[in-house]
């Protein structure tokens, strides 16, 4: 049965809805950094007020803060990259094919992330103090990567695990090896969800705060820290923190802007068969 026009106009309607309201907060926030200090009244901007440069002016020219964004990516990648490269080839072990000790590997696997992160913080405080990784880059590359294993691991295995029993079949019928299934069989149907997979390692991890705090809050901080800078014992520094914030978020928007095809096909069943 056809769509009526008063559906498609409701449901336009509710779409549209919906991405105004999604949108506010952001439109606040660069507002506010576009505000000067004169013009923030309770935290709320004067949104007829002329708009104010300098917050972001004196961000860019902020070594520190700056600096600060280029670890977050840095880290964000790095330990996307490593989480994927570990997680991809054993979710399709796990996923196609038996061998002894696969029940204890995948239930190992999502016992990394039974705990939640201010429980196991201080052991891992006192694990990386021992090895000099306190306020370094690579030990939160490190402890990203674990904290981001668990959730690509069990993601790729159900990718993986609803592809067509019928082409491996094929495959085998053919003499293919499972390193050739892999590559020639599996990568091509699946390679959308390693890509979402890999947005959210990043997303994920370019929001983490409470192991940056702990492990990498001194000259290896990483943006979502350098956000507590704008934070005084007595008082906010509402204008910059905003502006801050602006930019905090753009690597993600552009992240998401560049792989929303994968993100939205890779994330679909139907797609990641097809």
């Amino acid at each position: 049965m056809h769509e009526s026009r008063k559906g498609r106009v409701l449901r336009t309607a509710a779409i549209w809805a919906l991405i105004l309201w999604s949108i506010l907060p952001f439109a606040f926030m660069l507002r506010v950094g576009f505000a000067a200090p004169s013009d923030i009244h309770g935290g709320a901007p004067d949104w007829l007020a002329p708009l104010y440069v300098f917050n972001f002016a004196d961000l860019f020219g902020d070594a520190e803060f700056m600096g600060a964004i280029g670890r977050s990516v840095l880290v964000a990648v790095v330990s996307s990259a490593i989480a994927i490269a570990a997680a991809t080839p054993a979710a399709y072990a796990c996923a196609r094919m038996q061998f002894k000790g696969r029940s204890d590997f995948e239930f190992w696997v999502l016992s990394t992330r039974m705990l939640p992160a201010v429980v196991v913080v201080i052991p891992y405080f006192v694990l990386f103090r021992e090895l000099g990784g306190i306020d370094t880059v690579w030990a939160l590359t490190v402890m990203h990567t674990v904290v981001n294993l668990a959730v690509t691991f069990f993601l790729l295995r159900s990718f993986f695990a609803d592809l067509p029993a019928a082409v491996f079949e094929a495959a085998d019928l053919d003499g293919c090896s499972e390193t050739r299934k892999f590559l020639s069989v599996a990568w091509p149907m699946v390679r959308n969800g390693v890509a979402a997979a890999a947005v959210l390692n990043f997303i994920f991890s370019w929001n983490e705060f409470v192991f940056a705090l702990t492990l990498a809050s001194g000259e290896a901080k990483t943006v979502s820290v350098a956000m507590l800078g704008f934070m005084q014992f007595q008082s906010v520094a509402v204008g910059p923190m905003m502006a801050a914030g602006t930019l905090a978020v753009l690597p993600v928007a552009v992240v998401l802007f560049l792989a929303q095809k994968q993100l939205v096909t890779g994330m679909s069943f139907g797609a990641v068969k097809g």
